[in-house]
C-alpha cells in the first residue's frame, strides 16, 4: 500500500472564453480524484488562470488527476510536487 503524503499541484488555464467554466471543469476532475483537497488558490487575470492547490493523498492519485486536468482543453500546464515536511525540534528542561 502507497503511503500519503502532502503535494502541491499548479494548474494554469487560458482565459479566452469562460473563466468560471474553464475553472469549474478543473473542480470537477479534482473531485473526482481520491485526494483530499486542503487548500485552493485561484487567480485570474486577462490572459491566465492559476490555480494553486495544496493536497493530501497517494501519488498515483495525485499524477492521476494531474493526467486528466492535462486533458482538458483550457489547460496550458499542470505540474505537482510533494511538499517538504518541516520537522521543528522543541527542547523542554526541568531546571
Amino acid at each position: 500500500m502507497a503511503m500519503e503524503g502532502d503535494f502541491s499541484i499548479e494548474v494554469v488555464m487560458s482565459n479566452e472564453v469562460n473563466p468560471f467554466d474553464a475553472v469549474v471543469r478543473a473542480m470537477n476532475v479534482i473531485r473526482r480524484g481520491k485526494i483530499a483537497i486542503r487548500h485552493v488558490n485561484i487567480d485570474m487575470s486577462d490572459s491566465v488562470i492559476k490555480v494553486s492547490i495544496r493536497a493530501r493523498g497517494e501519488e498515483d492519485e495525485v499524477r492521476w488527476v494531474c493526467n486528466k486536468l492535462d486533458k482538458l482543453y483550457d489547460v496550458v500546464n499542470v505540474k505537482y510536487m510533494p511538499e517538504e515536511v518541516h520537522v521543528n525540534k522543541v527542547v523542554v528542561s526541568n531546571g
